[in-house]
């Protein structure tokens, strides 16, 4: 008494899974129900233990002696520094003379074009 294949959904199947598929939702609902009564008593971890901090007091001496590195100021000339400075009577300064920011610009165009010719940029 064999039933072979045949055509049409199998509802025997069907009915086995989805009975299987309820008895595994209740188990699992049934586990969360006790899980959640039980974590209220289950008490929290202990704090972790305070670890000297002598590694980090050696770690900040070495910082405070290590040479920080050095920050490259142009110095601008003494005529580009009267020139941007305002005089005793007005409110705004000066503007620098066209000659004199070309000059600069100029200048900072050398310093990029060696960069880019150490592979800096």
């Amino acid at each position: 008494n064999m039933k072979l294949g045949g055509l049409g959904p199998d509802y025997e199947t069907i009915k086995e899974k989805v009975k299987k598929l309820k008895l595994q939702r209740e188990y699992s609902r049934q586990i969360k129900e006790y899980n959640m009564r039980n974590i209220t008593v289950v008490q929290r971890l202990p704090a972790k233990p305070q670890v000297s901090s002598v590694s980090r007091q050696k770690a900040l001496e070495y910082a405070k002696r290590i040479p920080r590195p050095k920050i490259f100021i142009t110095k601008q000339s003494d005529q580009e520094v009267e020139e941007l400075q305002a005089p005793a009577g007005s409110s705004l300064p000066q503007l620098p003379s066209l000659e004199s920011l070309w000059n600069r610009h100029e200048k900072e165009k050398e310093v990029v074009a060696a960069f880019k010719a150490l592979h800096i940029l």
